[in-house]
């Protein structure tokens, strides 16, 4: 399996507002993408935080390094910025001591999945490339949206995967559902891809009398 995150800043000075957006493809298919507004920005901070969360995004899919290798999970991170590409591969040095925090944000992400790079020319009418500019800027302009699930790709993936935080697990119908109250995601549980979880919540269904 392949998944390729696309990523875009958008912003002008950084005394301004900025936005990222992000698309995940997996195996060549649009699977999720998101968005979100930044209240001061420069062009490279939007670019940077468009990395970081279309990765972070990635890593809710596959968590671990043994899952990749289970499952033959490659993910390659894809953009127009030669900077955060080059920050991403370790090609550059980072040298804003202020902003240190998110690039090791990024570290973090690319080592904990192997990420590789690729850059593409922007506005050369790639699709993904283009959808993230859209996103990007709608988002810089306050037209933000929570994380999307486009399309389910292959039978049991899972968009919620481990997350710990916003999460409800409940029974219905005979069946344990777990919810992502963040994104609006239900899936049915399964331990191997959601993890152990503690107390769950039932529904109960009236009787017909």
């Amino acid at each position: 399996m392949h998944i390729e995150v696309y990523s875009d800043g958008s912003a002008t000075t950084a005394d301004k507002p900025g936005g990222y957006g992000w698309v995940m493809c997996v195996d060549g298919k649009k699977y999720l993408e998101g968005n979100g507004h930044m209240t001061l920005a420069s062009n490279n901070d939007a670019e940077l935080e468009a990395a970081i969360q279309g990765l972070l995004a990635a890593k809710l899919l596959v968590p671990t390094l043994e899952e990749m290798a289970l499952h033959n999970v490659r993910v390659t991170l894809v953009s127009d910025s030669q900077l955060v590409l080059g920050w991403a591969s370790g090609r550059y040095t980072f040298r804003q001591a202020n902003k240190m925090d998110k690039y090791k944000h990024l570290q973090f992400l690319v080592h904990a999945m192997n990420v590789d790079t690729r850059w593409v020319a922007g506005h050369t009418g790639d699709e993904h490339n283009e959808r993230c500019d859209t996103l990007a800027n709608e988002a810089r302009l306050g037209v933000q949206k929570k994380v999307e699930k486009v399309e389910a790709i292959m039978e049991g993936a899972s968009v919620i995967g481990r997350k710990k935080t916003g999460i409800v697990c409940l029974w219905y119908k005979n069946k344990l559902k777990i919810i992502d109250l963040d994104n609006n995601f239900i899936e049915d549980y399964d331990r191997k891809v959601h993890g152990s979880r503690g107390s769950m919540l039932e529904i109960k269904e009236e009787k017909a009398r």
